[in-house]
């Protein structure tokens, strides 16, 4: 899916530039509470990418974040040219988890410097073949897809503030994406839903309007029950990693974006690298902020991805099943 790397006068391009927060998080779980994590969307994204590609985060950071927090993205070879230094607050996030870890809570957004400072790629990273565009503030994705030259594949993350708030923004971006990847609760905001989230329709409907806008992958995440696939008239369930003890849920998404993408940046087909992001998104999810990430290796992402279950569907009537 994706063309062999290019070059530039700047050196090798990077596969994946990820236009995003590095923040600070605040989070509340049944597991217990904790602060000043590093977190935020473009972080989680890089690390998961990093397994199989290059990749670097396009972001602005305050000068109340310790530099040392970010030495973890470093060792993975993660490339920080396009992270502005500001002065002034840095991005900051807290939520609470419910029980089950699949419904959170915000209990406050305060983006300091990423919302003032304008975003700027670095030159060596302007020939990135694919460009991820995460939860955050789409005035910072039209800057760095200004800047980026020709990403072969731009693909949409988002969390439930950005659909909510600015939905029209949100859905004008999309005319310039190939794949976007939300869950239940921002496609029900996305389409304006009048039904229950549990509602199998929703899925459908979300699908049919999102690809009038452009995308031509859809990508649902359902927490713990994993993601479902959309591609023309294709409809693939992929099941989350059985078994795994959920501790902090905080960047499962971005992992899962980062993961898959980096897949299809190595030449895998659709379904392949979505099970990818699944597996290594399972790792995110069982240690507080980026410590389940740090863990995973590509041996470990492959033994786990083996163990995911996929359904192939025909409306709502599974036709095949593999795992």
């Amino acid at each position: 899916m994706i063309a062999a790397e290019r070059t530039s006068a700047g050196g090798s391009a990077i596969d994946l530039a990820v236009v995003g927060a590095i923040a600070l998080d605040e989070i509340h779980s049944q597991a217990g509470d904790i602060d000043q994590l590093l977190g935020g969307s473009a972080v989680y994204a890089c690390l998961a990418a990093s397994l199989l590609t290059t990749c670097a985060p396009v972001s602005v950071i305050g000068d109340d974040l310790d530099r040392g927090l970010l030495q973890p993205l470093r060792d993975r070879g993660v490339r920080l040219d396009s992270v502005i230094d500001a002065v002034g607050p840095n991005f900051r996030w807290g939520c609470q988890y419910s029980s089950s870890g699949d419904i959170r809570e915000t209990l406050y957004t305060r983006a300091g410097v990423y919302d003032s400072v304008p975003v700027v790629v670095a030159p060596m990273h302007r020939r990135a073949r694919v460009a991820l565009l995460t939860a955050g503030n789409p005035d910072q994705n039209r800057r760095a897809m200004a800047q980026l030259v020709e990403p072969e594949l731009v693909a949409i993350d988002t969390i439930e503030r950005e659909v909510a708030e600015r939905r029209d923004e949100f859905r004008a971006q999309l005319r310039h994406a190939n794949l976007v990847s939300i869950n239940t609760l921002e496609a029900a905001h996305l389409i304006r839903w009048p039904g229950s989230l549990d509602d199998p329709a929703l899925a459908e409907a979300a699908w049919r309007d999102i690809r009038l806008l452009g995308p031509r992958i859809f990508v649902l995440k359902k927490a713990s029950l994993g993601v479902e696939v959309f591609q023309d008239d294709r409809r693939t369930q992929i099941a989350a990693v059985p078994d795994i003890d959920a501790i902090d849920p905080t960047g499962a998404g971005d992992s899962f974006a980062g993961g898959m993408l980096s897949s299809l940046a190595r030449g895998a087909d659709l379904i392949e690298a979505a099970v990818w992001g699944c597996a290594v998104a399972s790792f995110a999810i069982e240690r507080f902020g980026t410590a389940g990430l740090l863990r995973a290796s590509p041996r470990l992402v492959s033994e786990r991805a083996s163990a995911i279950t996929v359904r192939e569907l025909d409306g709502s009537t599974p036709i095949r099943e593999t795992s």
